[in-house]
């Protein structure tokens, strides 16, 4: 885990497990510090992440695409549904756009390559979606684009699950937990709170199994951790 800002203080409102660690960061922690992260959740992320690549997905291009501008049935360009999505290629969101998640459901997003979003851009949630039910699953590193400016308001959201690494640029806000068993993530003077929302439970598209619920549950439910070195559970 590396915290690369020296002021202000990166925010951690959750659980935080790594084998090694900034020395002196400014940092806030408001859950539980594990060090080094039990193998078991290692264990408990490789589950999960397997369960996540074994959902039918949409596919949404042969390549590289960028989420601001993918139409999913009738809805406007950006405006995402629950669903399940893949790509050959790595999931972009453009420098300044917005993304918006609507309705309640599961949303899982698997890149074929890296998950990166620019500079003051957003993920946001309408229509009862919950930062609980989006799940990120990239092959390649993931990069969250910086902020201007210290935003109140998450500036992306879901659980990420990557082992190639976590990079969450300087001010971004994340509402979600930024798992990364081993792989490294650096914050930087970031905000990054579990969600309090309540999981989606009946029906929706994907439907998840009894059993993989039990295994995210399982993984997600100490409070999940957002920067960490070797985090999962």
């Amino acid at each position: 885990f590396t915290n690369s800002n020296p002021a202000p203080q990166t925010i951690i409102n959750g659980d935080v497990c790594f084998t090694t660690g900034p020395v002196t960061p400014p940092l806030t922690i408001a859950g539980a510090k594990v060090t080094p992260c039990p193998s078991a959740t290692g264990t408990d992320q490789g589950l999960a992440a397997a369960n996540l690549n074994g959902q039918p997905c949409m596919s949404l291009g042969a390549g590289p695409i960028t989420l601001d501008s993918v139409i999913v049935g009738a809805n406007p360009p950006g405006t995402i549904p629950p669903g399940c999505y893949s790509s050959a290629g790595a999931m972009n969101v453009t420098l300044s756009t917005t993304v918006t998640l609507n309705g309640a459901g599961v949303y899982i997003f698997r890149p074929g390559g890296a998950l990166n979003s620019g500079a003051n851009s957003s993920i946001i949630l309408a229509g009862g979606a919950c930062a609980s039910d989006v799940f990120w699953a990239p092959v390649g590193a993931t990069t969250l684009g910086a902020n201007a400016a210290q935003s109140l308001s998450p500036t992306f959201v879901g659980n990420i699950l990557d082992a190639a690494g976590i990079t969450i640029g300087h001010f971004a806000n994340l509402t979600g937990r930024a798992l990364a068993f081993g792989g490294t993530i650096t914050t930087d003077a970031n905000t990054i709170t579990v969600p309090t929302c309540a999981g989606f439970v009946a029906g929706g598209i994907p439907t998840l199994s009894e059993w993989a619920i039990v295994v995210l549950a399982a993984l997600l439910a100490v409070g999940g951790a957002a920067a960490m070195r070797k985090r999962a559970s």
